[in-house]
């Protein structure tokens, strides 16, 4: 799909860091973004990263990847419960200190 392809290239173009931030912690946000373009888009997870299937095509912000985990693990279609947590993904956790205010 050329469209898919375009699109993803356009938004790596957006800023020189979108590429580094859809890998590490905006998976899920390329997906949602990928979901408005392409209503049949479905994420695809392996516990480590979100690709995304249109079609019999997988993508992430690269462009059409390969099925194929870095962590060993199967891909697979990702359920609508587990779409919560992987909003705050690229959000670092908050500690003791910064969930406290001291008076």
């Amino acid at each position: 799909m050329a469209d898919v392809t375009a699109f993803l290239a356009a938004l790596r173009d957006v800023h020189p860091d979108m590429a580094r931030y859809g890998l590490n912690g905006g998976c899920f946000r390329v997906y949602l973004l990928l979901k408005q373009a392409f209503p049949d888009a479905e994420p695809w997870y392996d516990s480590d990263h979100v690709i995304t299937k249109i079609g019999d095509r997988f993508y992430d912000i690269r462009g059409q990847v390969e099925p194929v985990s870095a962590v060993g693990a199967s891909y697979m279609r990702m359920c609508a419960l587990c779409f919560n947590r992987a909003y705050g993904w690229d959000q670092q956790a908050l500690n003791t200190d910064q969930g406290v205010r001291h008076g």
